[in-house]
């Protein structure tokens, strides 16, 4: 008894390459031409933010024990800190400058 052996061919396609829409068009933008999203003020006042927050958790961790029916820093005065913080990151998103040069200096 002899054994045959099945062969199949494996037809392989060159794969072509992609081509991005934009290049093809040739409107294909570099880095130094990309906007950024927001100006400098915006970015200044979002670290601004972040700077209180960072200064509120830093109250809240002074204080070891914490009893409601005493004044502590913790307690009192650190949280609205923190919130404005959160307060003061949304405005620095939502702000648009009036000035359309000040913009441009992003």
């Amino acid at each position: 008894m002899s054994a045959k052996k099945a062969t199949k061919k494996v037809i392989t396609k060159k794969a072509e390459p992609v081509v991005a829409a934009s290049a093809a068009k040739g409107s294909a933008s570099t880095a130094s031409d990309a906007e950024l999203p927001f100006s400098r003020m915006n970015y200044l006042l979002l670290l601004a933010g972040v700077g209180v927050i960072i200064l509120g958790f830093f109250l809240m961790s002074l204080d070891d024990f914490v009893d409601a029916t005493q004044f502590s820093i913790s307690l009192h005065i650190a949280p609205p800190i923190v919130v404005a913080g959160f307060v003061g990151i949304i405005y620095a998103i939502m702000y648009k400058p009036k000035d359309p040069s000040e913009a441009e200096r992003a």
